[in-house]
């Protein structure tokens, strides 16, 4: 038994690409949802070749394509998760589960990719973890490999020798593998440059906040010398941030984001002239935070009143510049599924449906620097698309259970 256990496993938790593979296909009668100008497109066919859209437009061209009949359903970009952890095989809100942990451990975490297609989230950027083997995935899933997610990886994340999440959540191998220890400017290049070569990363993840039991924190002239070498590499920056101080330093070191802003308890007025003169992106992780509450087992009245106040900050940020972009930081919430309820906190918030789908998916693509192939319908750009049965601008919640998901071109899951 012991023996064929993880044979059994391994089979049971398989999730690979479609056998046979759609060189060229055009969507007819499905009704293209543009989130930007609010409105539902009516009477345009989507022609995709090679993994990219080619054309969109009423009329017959290419009579010889096959075509997919999406009578009365409706046409979206896939969705983008620009915060996550994809090499979790716990979920900390359901808690420790020997059959999901061994699941992904021996099947290269399907059950998280599988998750996340199956929620319409076709993009994921990794912000931490075990370095080369988030490499490794993001070049299988390119070859077609692996099934999963398009994926981004920030490798190596840059941190203190004590700091979060090294001193925190970490165990000393992971640790060893997926963080730059950054004691002076000589062991922070050095850990860039090495995450380069081992690489390349999509982006450059910062740790400045002392969450936890985390003993110190990244000083800032080390964290803006290291969002310097990330512009001269061509690279966007993240910077895990929770107070006013912690993101006043990293929007005036020029990051590209900041994450974690549900944290946040004021705004000060310095803080405010700093978003509106940069517009950063800054991502709330609202379902995060709500997560450490209730690990902190805070009463849910008081949990449900810090929520209100951060929905009412981040509506702040916003009006004052700010352009903020949807994450979920899983595994504190669960994969895919967990998009979603962010996506309702964002309803709670009381941003509207448009805003919502627009930020989730060209807002997203824009924030992980894929603006020019990601988020939109297009000509040229990745055919990553979601049809849904209702229409999202009314009802967000019906991509909760997509229709089905298409990856670059590829039909990979649908509706059980």
């Amino acid at each position: 038994v012991g023996a064929s256990l993880p044979f059994y496993l391994s089979s049971a938790t398989s999730f690979d690409w479609p056998a046979a593979r759609i060189d060229r296909v055009v969507f007819e009668g499905a009704r293209i949802v543009n989130s930007e100008s609010n409105r539902i497109v009516d009477g345009q066919n989507v022609y995709i070749q090679n993994g990219r859209i080619v054309e969109v437009g009423a009329g017959s061209s290419h009579q010889d394509w096959p075509r997919i009949q999406a009578e009365g359903h409706y046409l979206l970009p896939g969705l983008i998760d620009v915060h996550t952890h994809l090499q979790a095989p716990v979920e900390v809100r359901a808690g420790f589960q020997p059959g999901y942990f061994l699941r992904s451990m021996i099947s290269g975490y399907a059950p998280q990719r599988r998750a996340y297609l199956e929620s319409g989230v076709t993009t994921v950027r990794d912000l931490g973890g075990p370095a080369s083997n988030s490499f490794r995935m993001r070049a299988k899933i390119e070859r077609r490999e692996m099934l999963g997610p398009r994926l981004l990886t920030a490798g190596r994340l840059v941190t203190s020798p004590m700091g979060h999440p090294v001193s925190t959540i970490w165990m000393p191998s992971v640790s060893r593998a997926g963080a730059i220890l950054a004691t002076d400017e000589k062991t922070l290049i050095d850990g860039l440059d090495r995450n380069l070569a081992e690489g390349p990363p999509d982006v450059v993840k910062f740790i400045h906040g002392t969450i936890g039991r985390a003993k110190e924190e990244l000083s800032t002239d080390l964290m803006a010398r290291g969002i310097r070498w990330a512009k001269e590499h061509g690279l966007t920056s993240v910077v895990h941030a929770e107070t006013p101080a912690e993101f006043e330093d990293a929007i005036r070191a020029g990051a590209t984001g900041v994450e974690h802003a549900a944290y946040l308890d004021r705004l000060p007025p310095s803080l405010l002239a700093h978003v509106a003169e940069h517009r950063p992106f800054i991502d709330p992780t609202f379902g995060e935070y709500e997560t450490s509450m209730m690990l902190q087992k805070l009463p849910k009245s008081e949990r449900d009143r810090n929520l209100k106040r951060s929905y009412e900050l981040v509506r702040e940020l916003a009006r004052s510049g700010a352009r903020i972009v949807i994450g979920t930081d899983a595994p504190l919430v669960a994969y895919g599924s967990g998009y979603h309820d962010e996506i309702a906190h964002f309803v709670r918030a009381g941003f509207e449906p448009s805003e919502i789908l627009t930020t989730a998916t060209a807002g997203n693509a824009q924030y992980i620097g894929k603006a020019m192939e990601l988020g939109r319908i297009a000509a040229g750009f990745r055919a990553d698309l979601v049809l849904s049965k209702e229409n999202p601008l009314q009802n967000p919640g019906t991509l909760r259970k997509p229709i089905w998901t298409m990856l670059d071109g590829q039909v990979v899951v649908r509706a059980r």
